[in-house]
Formats: structure tokens, C-alpha cells, sequence
């Protein structure tokens, strides 16, 4: 091999280099303009992303399910929400300290009423109501924080707590019955079901004294940040003929019917239907009331029948109302 050609080869060899290596730095420079240039992107849209929670409430008895209303007040737009976080922070009934973050669709939706542009997008100066399932209800008299996290980073926190207003649940119906032990063990075994409601029919308890029916499932919805302040049942009933110191108790339970309150008593004896109201708003029957204890598994008002004389007696309605407060 000649001087000139070695001389060529090694020029070859150095001019092959120089261009790999200027064009790993063209590459090195163009991912690294590149990245920058995504990274100002994603601090632009962050720069641009603004929300708020304008307000928090509770939407269900039992102190689980809540909502936020959350306006989008940036200039970015939402439109894939599984990429958002919700998360919560509370201490529950058990003093337990709860922090967690809640998943998308299954412990939390969102949704934009109107949604009259960009149906399912989440547009600037939108509205958005997320809809929150916690996974255990706050200790009585607390509440805790909601944190929503948009895509870009951007943090906006609020306060949630299950309150309670003073209120009455209204008379409710029952919708279940069944016959109890006591005189012949059959109870009102003529259409018991006729009691569920005001009017269209009675049920019927014949030569009844000392028979014992329970009615139940009526329905309550009660925060379980209320304290129950009163219980009234309302007896609209009649005998078919007078004597024999006709009367009807009425007894609650708070645990399916294994225990029983004192019983009340309507001593007023009718041939035609009357009403009477046992309990009033400030009578809880002997006891202290916690809300979870009107559940339709919990709840039961029982009804004797106490008499001499083998009475007919007739019943056309029996609901409960229950009074709470803060």
C-alpha cells in the first residue's frame, strides 16, 4: 500500500466520523428541541389550566355519596377524565384516618349540564358536577376534603360533610307484614296488606284479643348525622261492637324484632274508624334512636290487640313518622 492511498483511507475514515458524530448532535439537538418544546407545551396548557369547586353536598342518607360542582375557569379543555384524579381524605365512624384515591366510573363520575358544545368535553367556563362515592361514612359531626386533579397537574381542594337540618321523614307506609305469636297466632288474617295504605280496604283481625301482627319496610331515608328526636305511629282503626275494654298497643323494635320498646296504648274504643297518634315529636318510646336503626332490615312497629269478649278488629292504616335534628 502506497503513502497516498493510507493517507486516503485515514481522510476516509476521519470524514466518516466527523458525519457520525454530527449527526448524533443533530439528533441529540433535535430530541432535546423536541422535549423543550413539549415541556413549554405542558407548562402553557398547566399555565392555562384553572378549576374551582364552587360547592360541595351530600346526596344520600347514609353518608357515602356527595357532589362537587367544579367550574372550568382556565383556557384548557378536558376531554379524556381518566387521566383526572379525585381523591379524599377523612376520618370515619371507626376513628379510622382515611386517605385514598377514588377510581374513575366506579367511585366517580363527571358530567356538564348544559353540554351543549363538545358533548363529553369539559370546555373553559363549563360547569362540571362530579358525582363521589367515599368508601365509609364520615365520623358524626365531621366532614373531610375533596382534592381534584386535572390532567395538567392543576390542584383545587374543597370541604365535604353530611349534614343534617332539622326535619321530619313525613307519615311513611309500611310495605312489608307478618303475623306474630300471642292469642290465636294469626294476627290481622283477613288482607293485612290493606293496612300498607290511607283508605281502600282494612285488614281484618277476627274474635282477635290479644292477637300480635308487625308491620315493617317503610322506607326511612335518615342521615346518619341525625339524632332522632321523636317517633309518632299513626292507628286508624274500629272494633265491630263495643265492651270488653277493647284497646291496641303499638311496640318498636331497632333490631329486626328481637327487642321491643314499651309498648303504647289507644284505649279508645269505636265502631267507626277513628285516628289516634301514638309518640309525638319529642318522643322517642324510652330509648335513644341512632338513624342506621330505621332501615327496613332494623325497623318494626308490632300491634296487640288486647281485649275479652272475642272483638273484631279492623285496620286501615299504619304509618311512622320520625323526627330528627342536628
Amino acid at each position: 500500500m502506497t503513502e497516498s492511498t493510507a493517507g486516503g483511507i485515514v481522510i476516509a475514515l476521519f470524514l466518516l466520523l466527523t458525519y457520525i458524530i454530527f449527526r448524533l448532535l443533530l439528533i441529540t439537538w433535535d430530541t432535546q428541541v423536541t422535549v423543550t418544546r413539549e415541556f413549554m407545551e405542558r407548562q402553557a396548557d398547566r399555565l392555562a389550566t384553572v378549576v374551582d369547586i364552587n360547592s360541595t353536598t351530600d346526596t344520600g342518607s347514609d353518608c357515602l355519596s356527595y357532589q362537587a360542582q367544579v367550574i372550568n375557569s382556565g383556557d384548557t379543555r378536558v376531554a379524556d377524565f381518566s387521566k383526572m384524579d379525585v381523591l379524599v381524605q377523612y376520618t370515619n365512624s371507626s376513628d379510622s384516618k382515611i386517605a385514598t384515591r377514588l377510581d374513575y366510573s366506579s367511585d366517580w363520575s363527571i358530567s356538564m349540564a348544559p353540554d351543549q358544545r363538545d358533548p363529553n368535553v369539559w370546555n373553559p367556563n363549563e360547569t362540571a358536577t362530579i358525582a363521589f362515592t367515599i368508601p365509609s361514612a364520615p365520623k358524626a359531626a365531621t366532614g373531610g376534603t375533596v382534592l381534584v386533579v386535572t390532567p395538567q397537574g392543576i390542584v383545587d381542594s374543597a370541604y365535604f360533610s353530611c349534614t343534617c337540618t332539622s326535619g321530619d321523614t313525613s307519615f311513611k307506609s309500611p310495605a312489608a307484614q307478618a303475623a306474630d305469636t300471642g292469642g290465636n297466632g294469626d294476627g290481622f288474617e283477613l288482607d293485612p296488606t290493606n293496612a300498607f295504605a290511607d283508605g281502600g280496604g282494612n285488614a281484618s283481625n277476627i274474635n282477635g284479643d290479644d292477637d300480635r301482627h308487625r308491620y315493617h319496610d317503610y322506607g326511612f331515608s335518615i342521615k346518619n348525622s341525625c339524632a332522632i328526636s321523636g317517633i309518632e305511629v299513626r292507628l286508624d282503626w274500629w272494633l265491630d261492637s263495643l265492651g270488653g275494654s277493647s284497646s291496641m298497643d303499638v311496640e318498636l323494635s331497632w333490631d329486626g324484632g328481637a327487642s321491643w320498646t314499651a309498648a303504647k296504648t289507644d284505649t279508645v274504643e269505636s265502631t267507626t274508624e277513628h285516628t289516634t297518634i301514638l309518640g309525638s315529636s319529642s318522643d322517642t318510646w324510652g330509648r335513644t334512636w341512632t338513624a342506621t336503626e330505621f332501615t327496613d332490615a332494623s325497623f318494626r312497629a308490632r300491634l296487640t290487640t288486647n281485649g275479652v269478649g272475642g272483638r273484631n278488629y279492623f285496620l286501615d292504616w299504619v304509618p311512622v313518622k320520625v323526627y330528627y335534628a342536628p
